[in-house]
């Protein structure tokens, strides 16, 4: 495996966990940061111990030392950043969601095949060994056949119209931001695409976005699922899964961790509990996973086919729910 020297577009919040999480680890080395302000990048750098700081994107793109780039830009940054890291030939790890639509993603797909670099939609919950397990106990028909699937994922940070997350204009929203989760949840334990998908959401007229939201989705199986989601609201986070013959509760779906990744299966009568222990941190694993899949380019974590499955069914949600984005109508 490659010991890979990362550069970090963005000084945010997610930026941070990043950086923190590669500096648990050996195996790889958070090398730059690229900020539209050098004296936020230096902040930054010293903050986590990074060699280089950079006051723009461009510059840290010609750092001949850095391998790969972790994007942690505003939702409608991504594609534009994910191509100009591509034409730079640096392999690539991008926040979700990975675009804001799925045309979008198709055409980073079309340069990142052409420059032949790695490419991954940074789900870093999809990389921890506890959905290894969920797949395992499915396919062994311990739960019989998946019938139903809910999920939440939720949070109130108030009317704060400063932050990307409540912004149109930086494709923001609850579905964006943490329904997504969901979405990939329902996806990857269905094991399929939704044959339909319905939203409704409330859109406040002054962000434009949802502030809370509720997804139905159908599988060709005919099993359903369905998620909540919001800004402006705490709900209890939660993945679970029932099948015809028992069920799997997850506890800590999008943030596991040593402390705190226990599946439950009820089947036959029985309660079986798995306490998945790793011993590695949650973004220096995502970070590590890139690294052992560099020569395929793309990785069964969060594959470029999921990837785009995962586009067009937010697409086909928000399109239900009534939420288009600026960005989208130019």
């Amino acid at each position: 495996m490659k010991h890979l020297k990362w550069g970090i577009l963005g000084t945010g919040m997610i930026a941070a966990r990043f950086a923190q999480g590669l500096a648990s680890t050996d195996q790889a080395t958070a090398l730059a940061v690229g900020s539209r302000s050098l004296e936020k990048g230096n902040r930054f750098a010293v903050e986590h111990g990074l060699e280089r700081a950079y006051g723009s994107y461009e510059e840290m793109l010609a750092d001949n030392d850095v391998d790969a780039v972790y994007i942690a830009l505003p939702n409608d940054m991504h594609m534009e950043w994910s191509i100009r890291c591509a034409r730079a030939e640096k392999h690539i790890l991008c926040e979700k969601p990975v675009t804001v639509n799925a045309g979008e993603l198709e055409k980073v797909l079309a340069v990142v095949k052409e420059e032949d670099v790695f490419f991954m939609e940074a789900f870093m919950y999809r990389c921890h060994p506890q959905w290894q397990k969920m797949r395992e106990i499915i396919d062994a028909g311990t739960i019989g056949e998946v019938r139903i699937l809910e999920s939440a994922f939720a949070y109130n940070m108030g009317m704060n119209l400063e932050n990307i997350r409540m912004s149109n204009p930086a494709a923001g929203g609850g579905l964006m931001d943490v329904g997504c989760y969901c979405v990939s949840f329902c996806r990857m334990a269905a094991r399929a695409e939704p044959v339909e998908c319905r939203a409704v959401g409330y859109i406040g007229p002054e962000s434009r976005v949802d502030e809370q939201a509720t997804g139905v989705l159908k599988f060709p199986s005919g099993a359903v699922a369905f998620f909540t989601c919001a800004t402006r609201c705490g709900v209890p986070s939660m993945a679970n899964i029932y099948g015809s013959k028992g069920s799997i509760t997850v506890s800590n779906p999008w943030f596991p961790s040593d402390d705190n990744a226990v599946l439950t299966v009820h089947a036959d009568g029985k309660t079986e509990t798995y306490d998945i222990r790793y011993g590695r941190d949650l973004y220096a694993n995502e970070a590590l996973t890139v690294a052992a899949h560099l020569d395929e380019r793309q990785t069964p974590a969060m594959s470029w086919e999921d990837s785009l499955g995962q586009m067009r069914t937010l697409d086909a949600l928000r399109a239900d729910m009534g939420l288009v984005f600026d960005v989208e109508e130019k």
